[in-house]
Formats: C-alpha cells, structure tokens, sequence
C-alpha cells in the first residue's frame, strides 16, 4: 500500500472546516431578500408590498382623473359618459357624487389630485422597501399605517361603510405584524452581538 500523505489530509480537513464556516457566518435573523422559501415573513412582505403598489396604481390613475376633471366642461363629459352605463343609472349616490364634482372648485380638484399623487408616492415607496425586506420600510409603514388609523376609525364613526371597516382590519393587521417581525429582527441582532462566536 502507499504511504498515507499526511498533509493532503490536513489540507483537505482545512478546506470542509473553512467551508463549513463560511456557510455559519452570515447575518442572524431574517434575510433580507425576498427568496427564501423556508421563511413566511418575507413572503408575507411580499404580499404587503404588492398591496401597497396596488393602491399606488389605484391612487395614481385617480389623480389622473381629477386633473383631467379641472374644467367644467369634463365634469359634464365625464357625468355623460358614466350616465351611458346601466349601472350608475338610478344610482343616488353617483348622481351626488357628479353634483359634487360639479360644485368643486378646479383648484380644489387640483388640490385632490396633488394629494393623491403625494400618497401613491408613499405607498410606492412602502412597496419598494417592503419588498427589498427594508428595515426603514418596515418602520415606515408602521408609523404612516398608524397615523391613518384614527382617521379611519373617525370616517366609521360618522360615515360607516363594510369597505371601510375591511380597510381599517387589513391595516391593523398589517402594523401587528411587522410590529412582530421588528420584534423579532431586533431580537436576533440583539442576541447575535451578544453572542458572537454562535453564528
């Protein structure tokens, strides 16, 4: 038999323990991109960021209407066009919708279209962020999430809806559990720079 090279060996034991490390060393708690199918909370940011870049879409293409709404003559185009379908005639709340668009200033239409485009931006940036698996996307949408809630429960009170009260439950639910996940992540960083030789 040949003679056993002991440093070949040693060698090659070197090199599994060098690739075994490199796999352990990395960062503690959730990864930060969205392919990992193992773990549910990128997946469910995944849902959460296509939520908001589908009210971004939503907000964007409202804006657009109501900057084309400026001038009388649209709103009445406009009340023609929709009063051609069958289901907004006899309808009562399109007809005081129309009226109300109709007695709205064009700055003021204006105004609500600015203001709409302003939130498709945050919403698209909430999207972009949530989807990278962002910690300032996180703490974001939380923060505006939360801002929006009193409002929502006032417009309940006073003015209810189902739809509304969808809203208001979807958003709740949405602040818990990224409250969660921060939790979590925060956690994990926490007990990885208290531990570094476990990674």
């Amino acid at each position: 038999p040949s003679p056993i090279n002991w440093n070949q060996i040693a060698s090659r034991n070197a090199g599994v323990r060098s690739a075994a490390v490199s796999v352990r060393v990395g960062p503690t708690g959730y990864r930060r991109r969205m392919h990992a199918p193992h773990l549910p909370g990128p997946r469910t940011l995944a849902l959460i960021a296509a939520f908001k870049f589908v009210k971004s879409i939503f907000l964007v293409g409202l804006a657009i209407v109501l900057f084309r709404l400026r001038h009388p003559e649209a709103i009445e185009a406009f009340a023609h066009w929709v009063g051609t379908f069958q289901v907004a005639t006899g309808h009562e709340f399109v007809g005081r919708a129309i009226n109300g668009l109709l007695g709205i200033e064009p700055h003021t239409i204006a105004l609500f279209g600015a203001i709409a485009l302003v939130y498709a931006t945050l919403y698209a940036i909430e999207g972009y962020g949530l989807w990278e698996n962002r910690g300032w996307a996180k703490y974001l949408t939380v923060i505006s999430t939360c801002l929006f809630v009193p409002v929502e429960i006032w417009e309940i009170h006073h003015h209810f809806a189902p739809l509304k009260v969808v809203a208001l439950i979807v958003n709740i639910l949405i602040i818990a559990y990224l409250v969660w996940l921060l939790r979590h992540e925060i956690a994990a960083l926490r007990q990885g720079r208290a531990n570094p030789g476990a990674r």
